[in-house]
């Protein structure tokens, strides 16, 4: 409420009284302390929003009662399609990066059936035994990057064989270069720092883009922005270690 103008936040807290449907019984202290403003600040804002025409007050003796008018339920209404737009609207998360050659490793570990299946099952597609290592080219795309890893929510159990353990990995789906689907993996295990992502698709990226090193790709990623929030909110505040699989 703190961050709402004083009016909105007024409008609103007598919405949740059912004060459009009748006349709420309020105090000027009861106000303070729900919005957190001085008494001063309640009763200057209250008789600010009756002189506009969103409130009717009746004082009786002591007591004060209010009710929202048409004006006031439309100002309600107004705010409440502003945020269902934003909560609609996609947000799209754009990561630009140069790429680069790794050790190897992807193939080995992408072949893994441990890990393979899951991808299969879990991404929708057989995944190309290998992964894309892109070097992100900005700190706006690092911490793109550290956005996308707290909200991605397909994971990649880690397993054990006869050998050794492997660990897990979180994963997201995206875009590459506006064309192709592919998945960011963010990774249980890896020697990369944040400026690296990797990247795993159902075909060999290089290839069919005609790729080198150094050459310069996007990864766009689409979230619903309730999706985005509620993941935010729920997800651990611990930084989740990028290690190779």
């Amino acid at each position: 409420m703190k961050l709402l103008k004083g009016k909105e936040s007024i409008l609103i807290f007598l919405a949740e009284n059912d004060a459009f449907a009748h006349e709420v019984r309020i105090t000027t202290s009861m106000l303070a302390k729900q919005l957190s403003i001085s008494q001063q600040t309640a009763s200057r804002l209250l008789i600010q929003l009756e002189k506009e025409g969103y409130i009717t007050r009746r004082i009786v003796g002591k007591e004060t009662y209010v009710k929202l008018t048409e004006k006031g339920m439309n100002e309600l209404i107004d705010l409440h399609v502003r945020l269902k737009g934003i909560f609609e609207r996609p947000v799209k998360i754009t990561l630009e990066g140069r790429v680069f050659s790794g050790l190897g490793e992807g193939a080995y570990y992408i072949s893994l059936s441990g890990y393979y299946n899951q991808i299969k099952e879990k991404l929708g597609f057989e995944p190309f035994l290998g992964t894309l290592n892109i070097k992100l080219l900005s700190s706006a795309a690092i911490e793109g990057r550290m956005l996308l890893e707290k909200v991605a929510n397909i994971v990649i159990e880690g397993f054990k064989d006869e050998k050794r353990s492997y660990g897990s990995a979180k994963c997201i789906k995206a875009l590459f270069n506006d064309e192709d689907e592919c998945a960011i993996l963010f990774i249980e295990r890896t020697h990369h720092d944040t400026s690296v992502i990797e990247v795993v698709a159902p075909h060999n990226l290089r290839e069919k883009h005609g790729l080198k090193d150094g050459d310069k790709v996007k990864l766009t990623v689409s979230l619903q922005p309730v999706s985005l929030f509620s993941n935010l909110v729920n997800v651990s505040n611990t930084e989740v270690g990028c290690e190779k699989l």
